[in-house]
């Protein structure tokens, strides 16, 4: 098992992982050529960190930073795009994910926006991730998205 950022040849394998993770995603429910360029374009601006098991892509999320104070001591962090196969895998991608946010910056806080539909919210709040609030109709009508965060210092 490896985790690692993701190389242009594994777009094909993530585009595969995010559309069958992500059944109701506006984004993986496009054509796999769509998915592909999308990731492609994303995996520019931020790290694509996957979790390699002999060559099978078993996990993957996009680790965003979009804010800081003005010294950079205080970082914003976003997993965007958080699949996996199971909570064993969730659990390492997770460590490595946070560890990297951990060595960005003084302090930190990370955010993620999960759709009811994905159902892994209590993975996060095992992992010490609090809801700081629901949002009615974020993503789709008639679905609340929630919002978890966990703030993290060295």
């Amino acid at each position: 098992m490896v985790i690692r950022n993701a190389l242009e040849k594994d777009f094909v394998k993530v585009a595969e992982l995010y559309r069958s993770f992500f059944s109701t995603h506006n984004i993986f429910q496009k054509s796999k050529q769509e998915v592909v360029k999308y990731l492609g374009e994303q995996a520019q601006e931020n790290d694509l960190l996957i979790y390699d098991e002999n060559g099978t892509l078993k996990g993957a999320l996009f680790l965003v930073n979009f804010g800081q104070n003005a010294d950079g001591s205080h970082k914003l962090w976003k997993f965007r795009h958080f699949a996996f196969e199971s909570e064993d895998v969730a659990s390492q991608l997770l460590g490595e994910a946070e560890k990297r946010v951990k060595k960005a910056s003084k302090t930190s806080k990370i955010e993620l926006t999960i759709a009811e539909t994905e159902g892994e919210i209590h993975f996060y709040k095992s992992k010490g991730y609090t809801q700081e609030g629901a949002l009615s109709n974020h993503y789709r009508w008639g679905e609340t998205c929630y919002i978890l965060s966990k703030s993290i210092s060295k």
